[in-house]
């Protein structure tokens, strides 16, 4: 695993004074003095399993301590017992959370605290793995992927983002497919690419693939009757009336699918912004970087499918109450009056006569 080497011990009697400063760490107001007495304990039982080379039991009581009352020294140990643990990509942000932690305190055991981060974490920084996870067949847009058991977001599915070397096993899976599970193992920095094929499941329910897009085609002619009843019973049977109903259906489903697409993007937006909260100025890893720019990309298509929404249901809602309207008149021409409505990819319309 190439265990981090640590310079210098932090000496017992140094961590329990830094123990003893958490309560200038933190405002006295968000912990009690009973939580403030336990996590002293459980800081000195990790630092104890520390030493002994404990790493599981050494992250859960630091992980425990931390929880209670924060501390830039607690949090330097549970850091490196992730490391020892093999887990470096949750090590490395949490030497970069002591690196970057804004606390008044002027003990010297803090600063020590926040220099040793900074060192360490550029020792790992060169042995994190590189990983790029993309999925392909029926349903791949919307598939779930899977890596060691724990769910990878969908909008890091394709991105080369930082991984922890070692073995690991991914498997994807969607409405109806799944992807045989697969097994790989990643060396300290190195960058690997791993590719997912989904295969339809027998006996599942068939894949649900969106259909490609296509030019603008127009719906069957819907004709009015040859000649209007005026008998109020007979409007029941009208064709305008019916078009005027199915033109309010596409309406209210443009406005829906708009909406949704509209909240995704403005999602996807706030995910990328995120990445820079508590960062002045914003600076990015590549890995950080690529990611944001893949939420401005998925922000970006869900705004112009937003739009195509929108102006669909704009146009279905107009045409409805238009149909709606010369429904209830009487109709002084002969047969041959029509609807045509269409739909194309970014634009929508209506075409006939009446």
């Amino acid at each position: 695993m190439g265990a981090l080497r640590i310079a210098a011990r932090v000496p017992r009697a140094t961590w329990l004074c830094a123990a003893l400063c958490l309560l200038r760490v933190s405002p006295a107001a968000a912990a009690t003095d009973e939580e403030k007495a336990g996590a002293r304990a459980a800081a000195t039982q990790g630092l104890a399993a520390y030493d002994k080379q404990h790493w599981a039991e050494a992250l859960d009581l630091f992980t425990r301590a931390e929880s209670l009352v924060h501390s830039p020294v607690q949090l330097l140990y549970k850091a490196r017992s992730l490391v020892q643990l093999g887990q470096l990509v949750k090590a490395r942000e949490a030497y970069l959370a002591v690196t970057r932690d804004e606390t008044a305190s002027t003990s010297a055991a803090v600063a020590k605290a926040r220099e040793d981060a900074a060192k360490e974490v550029a020792q790992i920084e060169p042995r994190l793995a590189n990983l790029t996870v993309k999925v392909e067949g029926p349903g791949a847009a919307e598939a779930n992927v899977d890596m060691d058991g724990v769910k990878v977001p969908i909008a890091l599915v394709g991105v080369a983002r930082p991984a922890d070397p070692g073995q690991h096993t991914l498997q994807a899976s969607a409405n109806g497919s799944a992807a045989d599970p697969q097994t790989i193992t990643l060396k300290e920095g190195g960058s690997t690419t791993i590719t997912l094929i989904l295969k339809p499941i027998p006996g599942g329910a068939p894949p649900v693939v969106p259909p490609p897009a296509a030019e603008p085609v127009a719906a069957p002619p819907m004709t009015t009757a040859a000649a209007a009843d005026t008998n109020t019973a007979a409007q029941s049977s009208n064709p305008l009336r019916t078009a005027s109903y199915v033109s309010f259906g596409v309406g209210v489903a443009g406005v829906a699918v708009g909406t949704i697409f509209a909240l995704k993007a403005s999602s996807k937006y706030k995910d990328g912004n995120a990445l820079c909260d508590g960062r002045d100025p914003c600076e990015l890893t590549s890995g950080e970087a690529a990611q944001r720019e893949q939420f401005g990309k998925d922000g970006d298509s869900a705004k112009t499918m937003s739009i195509v929404g929108f102006v669909v249901g704009g146009v279905g809602l107009a045409a409805g109450t238009t149909l709606f309207v010369l429904s209830g008149k009487k109709q002084s021409e002969p047969a041959h009056a029509g609807v045509h409505p269409w739909i194309g990819l970014g634009s929508a319309g209506l075409s006939g006569r009446f």
